[in-house]
């Protein structure tokens, strides 16, 4: 009798500990998106106006810097999906515009990483973002930060991995144009 219990009891935990896990990949994912229309919003706000909307508590000494560290956390973040990637360099070739747009579309979506490692890639691109800004700025502007990329929204978006044809198609339309 004491054996089956304890073996549910594993079972249990088990479960327990495989759910938190996803939970925690969730957030995480979440979180990385937020930063990553946060910076998107901020650097293509910036590129238009020359000013820094919703200034997380940058003064204009540290503008520059900071404005380097939103590209090269950009950067970190759409190397696989920009438009100079591979995937976009693909998707705009004249030689393949005989295929169809689907085609065209499925063929150019494959050359990003599968979806673990896509996810894993734009966490780390996440943690590295955070700790540039918490270690230049302070943890004050990163907690600001933080804040507003709650509310930040950008045309340009993560991929994620359950797309339909329309989806994908409208992905790599804002993404490569």
């Amino acid at each position: 009798m004491r054996k089956p219990l304890l073996a549910a009891r594993a079972a249990c935990f088990a479960l327990l500990l495989l759910v938190s896990g996803l939970l925690v990949a969730a957030e995480d994912a979440a979180d990385a998106g937020a930063s990553f229309n946060y910076i998107a919003s901020t650097l293509q706000t910036f590129r238009g106006s020359g000013r820094l909307v919703n200034n997380p508590g940058i003064d204009g000494a540290d503008l520059e810097y900071f404005i380097a560290l939103l590209e090269e956390a950009y950067q970190g973040f759409s190397r696989d999906f920009n438009s100079e990637s591979a995937m976009c360099r693909f998707y705009r070739d004249p030689e393949n515009g005989r295929m169809t747009i689907e085609d065209r579309a499925q063929l150019s979506y494959s050359f990003l990483r599968d979806p673990i490692d896509r996810l894993e890639k734009i966490n780390s691109a996440n943690v590295y973002f955070k700790e540039a800004v918490e270690d230049q700025f302070g943890r004050i502007v990163l907690d600001n930060i933080n804040v507003t990329k709650q509310n930040s929204v950008s045309y340009q978006q993560l991929p994620p991995s359950g797309f339909d044809e329309a989806a994908m198609i409208n992905f790599l339309d804002a993404m490569c144009s």
